[in-house]
């Protein structure tokens, strides 16, 4: 199969996207392309070497190279075809995909239906507006790091700082211990540990220290970075290290859906999506962290499969894209929720996991559906955390007439 034959392309080869394209030729789909900008298929998870990884869609304990290797050899080569070092450059309605790659050159391709599935990236340094000096080198992400390290790519440091305390900075700590360096400290800006308990277990068992309501107030070092000065609750102290490692502020990798037709979401800065993976734009489906950062390989991937056998049965019956939708507001204390609307039409279609994130941490909360200020549904009272995903029934959407929005709100008890 060339591109050009292809009925629908998948755009990123990460969970999402692969579990996509795996349940497209499940359904009968024989003209599946699933495009990749890096060297190889996998995602993110591949770099990652520590366990942990497609719980929530395996049922296995797998490192990040292990998931991906599962999902690949599950794909039938017979109706998918992969192709790497390929980058979306435009989308526009049909839909009508730009795309160019080192083997294929230029193309226009018209697919019956697209699926976005890019995932994340994490924001820079420069992003972060980090202040202080701007040494040479010693300054990365979590991710340049995991990817030198899978890479066979030489860090030159050996004592690092890491700022942030969600789940992916505490990977830093195995991450690291293969690379030869020394995590000599933490640094938080909030008041609690936001990965699990255990994490922070994890991190004082081997003896690193975790700064929490602290931020870096400056950068040490010209040609390498030489210390960091972090600011804490009473007082600063500088700390003596050689690689800063800022982890997380992950972000949609979204850049393909500026100057489209796709309505982008306000909050999650990724598109907006009903709950069986539809945006705005006729036959463009879209999965996976592309919709918010950032949640589990697992959650991507079950999100990816769900919405390549909604895309096989667009295809199959060309139904009705947007029909009788309910759109879902956001109470004061939620960051956001997915999907953003809730379509009534029965099109026998899989719905996504729904899910919300607050914006702050309430000890005891409820969780509630509204619709012209009615209670459709509401959720037993329990600890809501900020950046815990929330999961939410779909029973409590179905309750929801379509023909005004609703609202989701967390309400203290």
């Amino acid at each position: 199969m060339t591109p050009l034959d292809a009925s629908v392309v998948v755009i990123g080869a990460g969970p999402a996207g692969l579990s996509a394209a795996q349940a497209l030729a499940r359904s009968g789909e024989r003209r599946i392309l699933v495009l990749d900008r890096d060297d190889a298929a996998g995602g993110l998870p591949r770099f990652c070497h520590h366990p942990g990884f497609g719980w929530e869609y395996s049922h296995r304990l797998e490192t990040g190279p292990g998931f991906a290797r599962r999902l690949i050899t599950a794909l039938d080569p017979t109706a998918v075809t992969i192709a790497t070092r390929v980058s979306a450059l435009a989308l526009r309605p049909g839909p009508e995909l730009d795309i160019v790659g080192v083997d294929c050159g230029h193309l226009r391709l018209r697919p019956r239906a697209v699926i976005l599935a890019t995932g994340i990236r994490e924001r820079p340094r420069s992003a972060r507006l980090a202040p202080g000096r701007r040494p040479e080198r010693g300054i990365l992400t979590t991710g340049m790091l995991q990817q030198m390290v899978a890479r066979g790519v030489p860090v030159a440091g050996r004592r690092a700082v890491v700022v942030g305390t969600e789940h992916v900075a505490f990977s830093v700590l195995m991450t690291a211990r293969r690379a030869g360096l020394e995590i000599v400290a933490m640094v938080g800006a909030e008041d609690r540990v936001m990965s699990y308990a255990g994490a922070a277990w994890f991190a004082r068992m081997l003896g690193v220290p975790i700064h929490l309501s602290s931020e870096i107030e400056d950068i040490g070092g010209s040609a390498r970075v030489d210390s960091v000065s972090v600011r804490g609750p009473t007082q600063s102290h500088r700390i003596a290290c050689d690689t800063l490692i800022f982890s997380g502020d992950f972000i949609p990798d979204a850049a393909l859906l500026h100057g489209s037709e796709i309505t982008v979401d306000r909050r999650t800065h990724g598109p907006a999506i009903d709950q069986y993976g539809r945006t705005s734009a006729r036959g463009v489906f879209a999965a996976g962290n592309l919709l918010r950062a950032v949640e589990s390989s697992g959650l991507a991937a079950i999100e990816g499969a769900r919405v390549g056998a909604n895309a096989a049965a667009y295809l199959r019956d060309q139904s009705d894209w947007v029909d009788d939708q309910a759109t879902i507001g956001l109470g004061e204390t939620i960051a956001h929720v997915v999907p953003q609307r809730w379509a009534r039409d029965d099109i026998g279609m899989l719905a996504l996991p729904i899910g919300l994130r607050a914006l702050y941490d309430i000890p005891r909360g409820r969780v509630r559906i509204l619709e012209d200020g009615t209670e459709r549904w509401s959720g037993r009272s329990r600890a809501i955390l900020r950046q815990r995903r929330i999961a939410l029934p779909a029973l409590g959407f179905g309750r929801l007439s379509g023909r005004s929005d609703a609202k989701v709100t967390v309400d203290a008890r």
